[in-house]
């Protein structure tokens, strides 16, 4: 199973100040300033402090990312109420599923957004270490996002770079041949300019063997690639050009097939549901 993901994503946003009529409310504003634990999200697509926010948003952030080793998307359901994933069927296949409400047939009810940007498909092997926070946003208000999000949102904030010339390197271990190397950079070319570079790869040879030849079952390899441009000319003005390419090849995943017999499940000849190549089981 073998899968690309390539994406550019651009965006201006332009900012005017303008004085608050009420004094308290100025107080108000510069109390949450001087506060370190302060998060802003974007659930209603304008940043907004996640106090004021007045819809059902979880916020998974960069330090607990790394706090807590995540490798990946399916690790944020076991912070995040009413969220879980189902990756029994490989990488590939994820459904989220959001408060209970979820679908057999079709697209899920959850969509995925990078920057506010749709992504089909799944995007389990993301790189967490690109990441400035996830929010998950639950319940119908999640409709400002569009198609699909019915039951729910998950947008992912990616990192812009640093001031500072910085630079990180990770490089994970495990058992069943499991390796996850990370490497990224980013630093600021002048006064207008800045620039980020991410590199991943990961490998995974599975936990399971096939009793019929001995080979892996399971297995996963990703190797992703990211930069980020970010152009302030004045005051107002933010320009973010991004780009991010991921090449992923699983193998086969854990599972078994068995005849339609052995299921005690039936095809249809027309005598039931009028045919149209359908199973009936029980």
């Amino acid at each position: 199973m073998s899968k690309t993901f390539l994406m550019f994503g651009a965006a201006a946003i332009a900012m005017t100040a303008y004085t608050a009529p009420a004094i308290a409310q100025d107080a108000v504003e510069e109390e949450a300033e001087s506060r370190q634990d302060v998060i802003t999200v974007t659930a209603r697509k304008t940043e907004e402090t996640l106090q004021e926010t007045p819809v059902a948003v979880s916020v998974v952030t960069a330090d607990v990312i790394d706090n807590l080793s995540l490798t990946d998307l399916s690790d944020i359901s076991k912070l995040t109420p009413g969220l879980s994933f189902d990756n029994e069927f490989g990488r590939d296949s994820n459904r989220p599923v959001i408060r209970g409400q979820a679908n057999i047939l079709g697209a899920s009810g959850v969509s995925y957004f990078i920057d506010g940007v749709r992504i089909s498909g799944a995007i389990t092997d993301y790189d967490l270490n690109d990441i400035e926070r996830i929010e998950v946003v639950k319940g119908p208000q999640s409709a400002l996002y569009g198609r699909n999000t019915y039951s729910g949102a998950i947008n992912i904030i990616t990192r812009s770079p640093t001031d500072e010339a910085s630079g990180r390197a990770s490089l994970d271990l495990g058992e069943n041949g499991q390796q996850d190397l990370s490497l990224g950079f980013s630093g600021r070319v002048n006064d207008l300019l800045a620039f980020g570079v991410n590199y991943r790869y990961y490998n995974y040879d599975g936990e399971h063997t096939n009793l019929f030849d001995g080979e892996p079952v399971g297995d996963e390899r990703t190797q992703s690639v990211s930069g980020v441009l970010y152009f302030t000319p004045n005051d107002n003005w933010d320009i973010r050009l991004r780009a991010y390419r991921s090449d992923s090849k699983d193998g086969q995943p854990a599972l078994f097939a068995t005849t339609a017999d052995e299921n005690n499940c039936f095809f249809d000849n027309g005598a039931l549901y009028g045919g149209q190549g359908r199973y009936f089981c029980g």
